[in-house]
């Protein structure tokens, strides 16, 4: 704690040495230093975590890797580690890469090569050479880099994953191959029907189309647009191509809701249910997905169901549970030493109280098997690794017609509370 605690209290007697600090706001700043360090929810960080039941797919999520340093190289040898177990095991890998995989730095030629991110792509590359698929979503900085289309790659290629297009759908089998079962044209998409040998379809969106649009006309908002209407038309095209027995996954750089500052209320207000597009909040209402898996957020995260967050930051009230899991702490985790005030609790979200929940650095790995879901955190903490689970049913019933609502006055933690009359 001593050492995630330091810079802010630095910052702290920088200001108070001052003349121009209000003396009203020094217990403010003080609360706001003491809350600077590294945050924790979830009683399963007291215990090991247990091995998944009857594993069949491992799904191991990168997300906001681009940026380098020992963070990165860290996570890399946990990654490495934990991709040698699941073989051991014979469980298939598919790794997924959540965006922001270019951190601070356009050129890709130099992103993927400085130290810390090398590690993890050099690790990613053993991993495709030994047979594991790897896929790809855009991220925020992909498109603030001016040129998003320059990083769809349909087939193996410079980079260690695939990116065949802005939104696409992946469908894995239960030998853990894994191939692009969708195709768009113009504005128009089609999905080809599952199988009996499929045993989950990703859907993979660009989200930062629609969440960090340019700021100016030109090509960039045309690619925008047109990244929002193969989306359209995929959703569309998935509403169209019901499939009972093989449950979908939604896979994108921004969440649906999230605990960190990028959630409702919080320091960077722009991934909470209502922010997102319509036809991406009328398939998830729908029922479409069971979960969702994102990054954005420095920060690691697992909920059972999103839906009273959902009800806090948007008032609406979703028909089906959703579970998510959200990983965005593989090389710049807001819990650093240097996390600034992205990792105080006061510019946390007001909406998303998770089951689990770190800033410190760490990937998070949902593992699928024949009756559950086990979302697993890999954390970093004081140079050790260590994990936590939760474990969410694959099949689940609706929500009832009337349920009883948390309380929708924006609060931390306030679950548990009883809501007031």
């Amino acid at each position: 704690m001593r050492s995630t605690r330091r810079p802010a209290l630095v910052r702290l007697r920088k200001l108070l040495l001052t003349d121009s600090l209000p003396f009203w706001l020094l217990p403010v700043l003080a609360v706001m230093s003491i809350s600077g360090c590294a945050i924790e929810r979830g009683k399963a960080w007291d215990r090991p975590a247990a091995d998944p039941a009857a594993p069949a797919l491992s799904l191991v999520l990168i997300g906001e890797a681009g940026f380098p340093g020992r963070t990165a190289a860290h996570s890399a040898s946990e990654l490495e580690r934990t991709l040698a177990a699941r073989r051991r095991d014979g469980v298939p890998v598919v790794l997924l890469w959540l965006g922001d995989v270019l951190g601070d730095d356009c050129d890709p030629a130099v992103a993927l090569t400085r130290p810390g991110v090398r590690d993890l792509v050099r690790v990613a590359r053993s991993h495709e050479s030994a047979g594991g698929p790897s896929f790809a979503v855009l991220g925020a900085h992909e498109w603030r880099c001016g040129a998003p289309s320059l990083h769809l790659q349909p087939n193996t290629g410079p980079r260690p994953w695939r990116l065949p297009a802005a939104n696409y759908v992946v469908r894995v089998d239960h030998d853990g191959g894994a191939r692009v079962v969708s195709t768009c044209s113009e504005n128009a998409c089609s999905v080809e029907p599952a199988d009996a040998d499929a045993l989950v379809d990703l859907v993979l969106l660009d989200t930062a189309a629609w969440l960090g649009p340019p700021a100016q006309g030109g090509p960039l908002l045309t690619a925008a647009d047109a990244s929002l209407a193969q989306q359209q038309a995929l959703l569309a095209a998935l509403e169209q191509t019901p499939q009972a027995a093989t449950p979908r996954l939604l896979v994108t750089h921004h969440p649906i809701e999230t605990a960190g500052p990028h959630g409702q209320g919080g320091l960077y207000p722009d991934s909470a249910f209502a922010l997102h597009p319509e036809p991406l909040r009328r398939a998830i209402d729908r029922g479409l997905f069971a979960g969702a898996l994102s990054g954005h957020d420095r920060s690691l995260s697992a909920t059972a169901d999103i839906a009273d967050a959902v009800k806090r930051s948007s008032r609406f009230w979703l028909k089906r549970p959703v579970f998510q899991v959200v990983s965005g702490g593989t090389a710049h985790p807001d819990g650093a030493p240097a996390g600034g005030r992205r990792g105080w609790v006061y510019y946390q979200s007001q909406a998303l109280a998770p089951d689990l929940l770190s800033n410190r650095a760490g990937f998070a790995e949902l593992v699928i098997g024949r009756v559950s879901y086990t979302a697993l955190l890999h954390q970093r903490k004081h140079g050790r690794w260590r994990a936590a689970q939760i474990e969410v049913p694959r099949e689940r019933p609706p929500h009832p017609a009337e349920t009883r609502s948390p309380v929708l006055d924006p609060c931390l933690r306030c679950d548990p509370l009883t809501p007031r009359q």
